[in-house]
């Protein structure tokens, strides 16, 4: 296809992944943003209209004003150096195409084209992480916020995310293996949206979000990273006691404003909107991130242009990514561990609710990139994060959290999850691991601590000895069960389905109770045909409160809304990279069968 920019040729591999490759930079992004509106033109725009405020939902639209998200991409594109500017007016350009060669299927209600729209859909997506300590903080002192802070609020599940690096010596084949998993709702505002990129020296496969330009995860041929939910702490709530709309700083008297219906002050030197108000006081949120749409799509760009661990490091100094865990390794065997996150320095630390009518509470200014908690090249061979504390990437002093300023490290030390744990058992005993194996373990539907269940119920069952003598037939089978199980929830097990039923019975120390309630009502089903990951398709790896497999799936009225939309695997060496996908809901067969797809990556 010829444009404005050049030309750009769109493949598709046997999966229909699309494979652009442009003549420049801005033609390969033409070819992207007419790809994405070929395959979901209505998820797009619905993106586009919840960027603009518009969507139609009164809540989810005051909080994208509140936000002042559009003004915020706006302000974010005219920031832009002139050839990343094109790229985005070239992506919606490509997007116009397609709707101007299909007028058919261009709704009524489509909104008005503007290249500050895909830097809108990756902070919508984003607000999340970069506002939750405040709101966090806010509810934990009683005060509840106006309406729904942000998107994942609606998610019904919280966000997770698993992540591995296998350094070359852990592995058979001398590579270094990288694993990345996010748990986010399936479609909508977190619909992903797979792609390989070439232009030029610019070559990455990534998954980013539907209307969204850049990805925020990648990889291309020598370096690539993967993303856990978690982070330092950037974000602040803060009381002013006010007088109607006038209030005092240090003395001084400062006013409340309006804008487009919603209440602001400037504090810490950034706009920062109440969330709540009361007779005495308002509490708003402060953000660094404010002002910061722009750099972050910069630095998104650095990333997926990053030869090597280095260059990527020297990408996450702009500390305009919202605050994750960054699992990062290249092909010389290099990788690290970065907490990464915009943190301001605070003259109190306490995590609270602050005083807004002092300066004595007010930011000193960011902590450099190098306050940030991290690690390179561990002794170990190997780095994983579940969304687990920093100091259970690797077992390595000096991750301890002693040694980090309390902001940075964010976590109660030591803490980790059912994930954390099943990693950390299978790196450690990895010593010449191929990729058959990551993937088996990338896909795992263990629940892992059933062994720990079976215990308690094996103990509970020798304890009374005449009480099981006395039960039914249909008792004591499923007792036999339940302690036969091999904890996998696999599409054909019968038994994940009675481990389920068991489970959530147990409402008491005593278990045995709960098995004579479940032996009433055992579906007669196997897991696949209770769960299922859309309608016909068997599911798998089904997540509870207390026990998560690996790969998490969860569901709701029997349907997957939620887990890992792209996993990827990525193989690093010497000679060449190899890599593996499988996205939800799309490849929900796929995924059933517990499988992965090799990703095309040249699109020659």
């Amino acid at each position: 296809m010829k444009n404005s920019w050049g030309s750009v040729r769109l493949h598709r591999d046997a999966y229909g992944v699309p494979l652009v490759e442009g003549t420049s930079e801005p033609a390969a992004y033409f070819g992207l943003g007419y790809a994405q509106a070929q395959d979901d033109l209505h998820g797009l725009l619905r993106q586009y209209l919840l960027v603009r405020g518009e969507f139609g939902d009164a809540a989810r639209d005051a909080n994208q004003r509140r936000w002042q998200v559009l003004e915020e991409a706006r302000l974010g594109f005219d920031s832009l150096p002139e050839d990343l500017r094109a790229c985005y007016e070239a992506f919606l350009a490509g997007i116009g195409a397609w709707m101007d060669e299909h007028p058919e299927d261009v709704p009524a209600w489509a909104p008005p084209l503007e290249p500050a729209l895909p830097i809108g859909v990756n902070r919508t997506v984003m607000l999340y992480w970069i506002i939750t300590d405040a709101v966090e903080a806010l509810r934990a002192s009683g005060v509840t916020p106006t309406g729904v802070t942000s998107e994942l609020e609606r998610g019904l599940v919280p966000p997770g995310s698993n992540a591995w690096v296998i350094r070359p010596w852990r592995t058979a084949t001398g590579e270094t293996f990288l694993v990345s998993d996010p748990h986010l709702p399936f479609g909508g505002t977190f619909a992903m949206y797979e792609a390989v990129i070439r232009a030029g020296d610019l070559h990455y496969s990534g998954f980013g979000f539907i209307g969204a330009m850049l990805p925020p995860l990648a990889h291309n041929p020598t370096c690539a990273w993967g993303l856990t939910t978690g982070g330092p702490r950037v974000s602040d709530a803060y009381r002013i006691a006010v007088d109607g709309d006038v209030y005092l700083y240090d003395g001084e008297t400062r006013k409340v404003f309006e804008h487009d219906g919603h209440e602001y002050v400037v504090h810490n030197g950034v706009i920062a909107p109440v969330l709540a108000r009361d007779d005495d006081a308002i509490y708003v949120v402060c953000t660094p991130y404010m002002g910061l749409a722009g750099e972050t799509e910069r630095q998104i760009m650095a990333m997926v242009r990053a030869r090597d661990v280095t260059e990527l490091r020297e990408a996450f100094e702009a500390r305009a990514f919202p605050p994750q865990n960054v699992l990062a390794a290249d092909s010389s065997g290099d990788c690290f561990y970065l907490r990464t996150g915009r943190v301001p320095i605070r003259p109190v630390c306490d995590g609270g609710v602050l005083d807004g009518n002092t300066s004595a509470t007010a930011w000193l200014g960011i902590r450099p990139a190098g306050d940030l908690v991290g690690i390179s090249n561990p002794a170990s061979g190997y780095l994983q994060n579940c969304n687990t504390a920093p100091d259970t990437v690797t077992p390595d002093p000096a991750l301890a959290a002693d040694r980090w300023h309390p902001d940075a490290f964010n976590d109660e030390p030591g803490r980790t999850t059912s994930r954390g744990r099943r990693s950390a058992e299978l790196l450690s005993r990895a010593f010449a691991v191929d990729v058959t194996e990551v993937t088996a373990w990338a896909v795992e539907d263990l629940w892992p601590d059933t062994p720990m269940w079976q215990a308690k119920l094996l103990s509970a069952s020798s304890r009374e000895p005449d009480r099981i003598h006395g039960w039914p037939e249909g008792h004591r089978r499923l007792l036999h069960r339940l302690l036969a199980f091999d904890g996998h929830a696999s599409p054909e097990s019968a038994d994940a389905t009675a481990w389920l039923s068991w489970r959530a019975q147990i409402s008491s120390d005593d278990l045995l109770d709960a098995v004579e309630r479940a032996a009433e009502a055992v579906p007669r089903g196997t897991y696949g045909e209770e769960h299922q990951l859309l309608p016909g398709v068997p599911g798998r790896a089904g997540a509870l409160e207390l026990e998560v497999p690996l790969r998490a799936t969860y569901y709701a009225q029997g349907m997957a809304f939620a887990g890992g939309p792209c996993l990827r695997i990525v193989a690093l060496g010497g000679n060449g990279m190899r890599s593996w996908s499988v996205s939800m809901p799309g490849q929900a067969a796929l995924y059933s069968r517990g499988e992965v797809k090799p990703i095309t990556f040249d699109p020659s």
